[in-house]
């Protein structure tokens, strides 16, 4: 199947019969990157942070879209990632961890969703039971069982043929080929992955005598999008996700439109098109921010009473104060930051490694001034993942430095945060240099074995993010929010005054 896949990937394309000559017209609504935000959130690109969105807010902008276009002339898709990053991911139902988000999904009534890499993250198995109790259709062309012979997971297609709006709509759904660094091995090792641009032709080219409109539904980043866009023949439309990103006016490459509808349930994206004689001879395209003022529809109570019941959960498990904070700590992916100096410092604590690292990408929201609770602790480290001990040398340790400097040099991810390791560095003609390296305040022994903290993730991805594979690796029995609680038990939280990387003067 896979060869037969890649061989048709190459193939000519066969023109399409269109239904009829058209016009006709269609809209097209979607999100992406919900992970689990169900209530609203700050939306930092406007003045003031204001919280906007959430499922209430959503279903009644979707509601009052289908009204004035009519039911029969919309699609409602969703780009995937809606798993990891609340705790209503963390609730049981339907049989899976997350099953919570069938019941918002469905709601809202929306027709398809890609899988995304972060809907990976409690496991395959539990993935599965998602899929198979998801009301939803769940889509991609490139994830396969082992052999690439069906579809991965329960009730998964390859593309879907929607009758809608008097034409036939296929929508492909294609998941990042980057995967294997962003899941678990042990479950990568039980798929079959299929490069995206070559999935997605022989998909468009089996369905294409078949449609009139062909839309990508992808989870692969916005710059994989464009990729598609220009080496793909015969999509009309990509509905992005991944990369997180707020397109306010449609990219047009080649004849592809593509679009993407930022993240945490906060826009809706809506297309309105115009389709005739198999081409978009018009398209519009707004990003619509979910602002409570701008409703135009009452809230629905069913909505409402699931949210409230949702929200009531999760408040008598993670809604006890733990400690306060005086001002914001903030995270980058690319630079030390008050909140990856705080975690480090946490698991260094709980720890007592030598050392402790933690990479910028896990930290996926800042502490708030204010009272920190469980669940302010939660959005910062909804992955919980095991902390591991494990021993690298202290040329080990100087890589990771030079690595820094130069993720902090480049504006690149690959940043990790440390406790214990510090350093001072100097601007060279080519790149950064390191002037000192210490442990604990005393000079790297480039020969000596140091102890190193760390979670789970970035060992087992330690290629990617540390270059020298950690030795004698155990559990510690605890969690990076597990230690985040227990630090934050002791007093207030804030910024450690030391910073790690210090420019010499």
């Amino acid at each position: 199947m896979l060869t037969l896949l890649l061989l048709v990937a190459c193939g000519p394309k066969t023109p399409r019969p269109a239904v009829s000559t058209g016009p006709h017209a269609l809209t097209v609504m979607h999100t992406n990157d919900i992970h689990g935000h169900f209530e609203p959130e700050p939306a930092e690109w406007i003045e003031g942070r204001p919280a906007i969105g959430g499922f209430v807010r959503l279903e009644q902008e979707v509601r009052s879209v289908r009204d004035a276009r009519g039911r029969a002339q919309t699609l409602t898709l969703d780009g995937g990632d809606q798993l990891t990053g609340t705790p209503l991911t963390e609730i049981n139902e339907d049989g899976s961890l997350g099953g919570a988000m069938h019941s918002l999904l469905d709601r809202v009534g929306y027709d398809a969703w890609v899988v995304g890499n972060h809907d990976f993250d409690k496991g395959l198995d539990n993935l599965s039971h998602y899929a198979q109790n998801h009301p939803i259709l769940p889509l991609s062309c490139n994830l396969l069982t082992p052999g690439g012979t069906q579809p991965l997971l329960p009730q998964q297609e390859l593309s879907h043929i929607f009758k809608v709006a008097g034409m036939r709509v296929g929508v492909i759904g294609v998941t990042t080929e980057k995967l294997a660094g962003l899941m678990n091995k042990r479950d990568f090792a039980r798929l079959t992955l299929l490069p995206e641009a070559a999935a997605v032709q022989a998909e468009v080219n089996r369905i294409d005598p078949a449609t009139d409109l062909i839309i990508v539904l992808s989870h692969v980043g916005v710059e994989n999008d464009q990729r598609l866009a220009n080496d793909v023949t015969g999509i009309d439309l990509i509905v992005g996700a991944h990369s997180h990103t707020r397109i306010e006016n449609a990219l047009h490459i080649n004849d592809t439109w593509i679009v993407q509808a930022g993240s945490y349930n906060r826009e809706l994206g809506i297309v309105d098109l115009v389709e005739q004689d198999d081409h978009i001879t018009d398209l519009r395209y707004e990003l619509r921010d979910l602002l409570p003022s701008t409703a135009t529809v009452t809230a629905d109570p069913e909505m409402q009473a699931l949210v409230d019941t949702y929200k009531q959960s999760i408040d008598r498990v993670y809604g006890e104060t733990v400690s306060s904070a005086g001002a914001l700590l903030g995270r980058s992916y690319n630079h030390e930051s008050p909140l990856g100096r705080w975690i480090t410092d946490a698991m260094r604590d709980q720890s007592g490694a030598d050392v402790t690292l933690y990479n910028g990408s896990g930290l996926r929201a800042d502490i708030p001034a204010g009272p920190v609770t469980r669940l302010t602790l939660f959005q910062c480290f909804p992955f919980q993942n095991p902390v591991m001990r494990f021993t690298l040398s202290g040329k080990d340790l100087l890589g990771i430095v030079l690595q820094n400097l130069a993720a902090d040099a480049d504006e690149k991810r690959g940043f990790l945060s440390t406790s214990g390791l510090t350093w001072t560095w100097r601007k060279n003609v080519n790149a950064p240099e390191v002037v000192t390296a210490s442990i604990g305040g005393q000079p790297l022994d480039l020969t000596h074995d140091y102890s190193v903290a760390a979670s789970s993730y970035l060992v087992e991805q330690w290629q990617k993010y540390i270059g020298a594979e950690p030795r004698n690796v155990e559990a510690t029995g605890f969690t990076d929010l597990d230690a985040a609680i227990a630090y934050a038990l002791k007093g207030p939280v804030k910024d450690p005054a030391d910073v790690r990387g210090i420019e010499a003067k």
